[in-house]
């Protein structure tokens, strides 16, 4: 079996130590812990680098064979299964299983089942579908949303909002980036935050807001809450992520408390900004004061219902693909953090759809090398009305997800 940590035999031990370093600069950044000297972390457990031989491919082969039908497009064939390698798979296995073997289960584990399913496409030369769109040439709906990103910018550097004045106000260092620097290379990886209803109070933490995932030319989407639902510990009021872009890398959330979540995104270098509202509203009435830098705000994974105290949270049980298609995850998607990892009829629970966006942020990029950035923009209803075929991609996304 070919899973995280897996390495093929011929590896030499200069290599795997190579790719150890990498693997905790790209996922770590400054969050340096010991046993990322010689292991890594799946999800809720440690892999040490293990040597695999006998198996029907190669790691190398497998790897060759990810990048030739679309799923690994900018993949390194160094015969080590690492975290990139392992998303690749797992893409290609969720592929399967929303094209016609709905019985596979997206787990990362190369064995005969996902092996003869390969042997089968390299026979037909089949490819994924989407392969036919990159970062050179962007389906039509991916034009789309990138043009909501540029007219948004310009809008925001002419006439700011009371909050983007509140950013360009702020001198410090952050991750949050001033409208006119705002970065749309489609050769990046972005993702779009949709906050509806801006203002108005809810009664409770509703994800009833869309995500976009711009990668590699392709449009995914994904629903959640980019709103705070209670109040941290010992805080007096509510923090809203500010609008605009902002940067993320991967990383952990939940630090320090032992049982450690792998695939969250989290502020790149320290902390992005959030204004502060006493409710739930947050309202013009709440520009008074200067914008704050907050580096607890992720962009992570949370059960419906859930809460969160500023974060950025994304549900598990769907996503839309590029071909508009809703992909119901619910079968393996958890119903919280304890269920991750345990068996629920027969299938091992994870974070569902927001597992694929992670493997698709890991394994779809590098048209630029080493960018590990997730370039994050968080707009309103009305910035998408900008474009009218994004808008109606956003109608139909909602309407599909049972949130319109």
């Amino acid at each position: 079996m070919v899973e995280l940590g897996a390495f093929d035999d011929d590896v030499a031990l200069t290599a795997r130590q190579t790719y150890l370093t990498n693997a905790r600069q790209l996922m770590l950044g400054t969050d340096v812990v010991p046993f990322f000297q010689t292991q890594l972390r799946g999800e809720g457990e440690w892999k040490s680098l293990t040597p695999v031989s006998g198996e029907p491919m190669k790691v190398v082969d497998i790897q060759r064979f990810l990048t030739a039908t679309g799923f690994f497009p900018f993949g390194k064939a160094d015969g080590i299964c690492g975290y990139r390698t392992t998303s690749a798979i797992r893409l290609f296995q969720e592929y399967l299983r929303t094209h016609g073997l709905p019985a596979f289960a997206p787990d990362g584990k190369w064995g005969p089942k996902t092996t003869a399913q390969a042997r089968a496409w390299q026979t037909a030369g089949t490819t994924a579908d989407w392969a036919q769109w990159s970062s050179d040439r962007p389906s039509p709906e991916c034009v789309a949303w990138l043009s909501v990103l540029a007219q948004t910018q310009a809008a925001s550097v002419a006439s700011p909002t009371p909050m983007l004045a509140l950013v360009n106000r702020f001198t410090s260092a952050s991750d949050t980036v001033k409208p006119a620097d705002w970065d749309f290379d489609p050769k990046k990886t972005h993702l779009l935050g949709i906050r509806r209803n801006e203002g108005v109070a809810k009664p409770a933490q509703v994800m009833d807001d869309l995500f976009v995932l711009l990668i590699n030319g392709l449009v995914f989407k994904f629903v959640g809450s980019t709103e705070p639902g209670v109040l941290a510990d010992g805080a007096k009021a509510y923090p809203f992520l500010v609008p605009g872009q902002h940067r993320f890398r991967f990383g952990w959330h939940k630090q320090g408390d032992g049982k450690k979540i792998f695939q969250a995104l989290k502020p790149a270098t320290g902390g992005v900004l959030v204004v502060r509202s006493k409710d739930l509203a947050l309202t013009a009435g709440d520009l008074t004061a200067q914008a704050e830098r907050n580096g607890s705000i992720n962009v992570h994974w949370g059960p419906d219902p859930t809460w969160s105290a500023g974060c950025q949270i994304m549900q598990g049980r769907a996503y839309i693909d590029p071909d508009g298609a809703l992909r119901d995850c619910s079968a393996f998607s958890a119903t919280g953090y304890a269920a991750l990892g345990t068996k629920r009829n027969g299938v091992v629970q994870t974070k569902g759809a927001y597992t694929l966006l992670a493997d698709l942020a890991t394994a779809l990029s590098g048209a630029i090398p080493n960018d590990s950035l997730v370039h994050y923009t968080l707009l309103s209803d009305q910035d998408v009305a900008r474009d009218a075929t994004a808008a109606q991609h956003a109608r139909d996304a909602l309407q599909r997800f049972g949130t319109a």
